[in-house]
């Protein structure tokens, strides 16, 4: 990864010129993507100069300092109805959190706002999808976003899971 650099390596920042290794497993009909990043990179990075956003963590929160995130998803409904997908979140931090400017973004990045109100901690939300939101029966990801628009969350679900109607996947 050659973006948000700090100290004396920013001038190296750069965009576009990310690396990593991609491993095909055709028995699964699935694509593996390994990318690496110094510690000391920010994951949030600017698009035209690869600089840290100003609002943007240091890196990406650590698995247990996570405080909301995406727990399932009913992404093929029992006859295939619109309007019946949902996401479901789960509050992971000893707070409560607002709602207030948080959004999922599906695979194409339509955005869904977040209802209002707030998730008690340990407890956990289900977001009805609509308004244009698509959780592909064929495989897709979804992506929690912050009040900043910075992925907080994300996960990703193959076609082969999305195929039997009415199971809500667990991730």
């Amino acid at each position: 990864m050659n973006q948000g650099n700090t100290g004396k390596f920013r001038a190296d920042d750069g965009v576009w010129q990310d690396g990593g290794l991609l491993v095909h497993l055709p028995v699964e009909s699935r694509w593996v993507g390994v990318f690496l990043a110094f510690q000391s990179q920010s994951w949030h990075t600017d698009d035209t100069t690869g600089h840290t956003l100003p609002t943007a963590p240091h890196a990406l929160p650590a698995e247990d300092e996570a405080t909301l995130r995406i727990l399932a998803a009913l992404v093929n409904p029992v006859g295939h109805a619109a309007g019946d997908e949902t996401v479901t979140l789960v509050n992971t931090s000893a707070d409560p959190v607002d709602l207030a400017g948080w959004h999922l973004a599906d695979q194409q990045r339509h955005r869904l706002p977040l209802p209002s109100g707030t998730v008690d901690p340990g407890s956990t939300l289900v977001v009805p999808v609509h308004d244009g939101f698509e959780l592909g029966d064929h495989g897709g990801s979804i992506t929690l976003l912050d009040p900043d628009g910075l992925k907080v969350h994300g996960v990703a679900y193959t076609a082969q899971q999305a195929r039997r109607e009415g199971q809500t996947l667990t991730f």
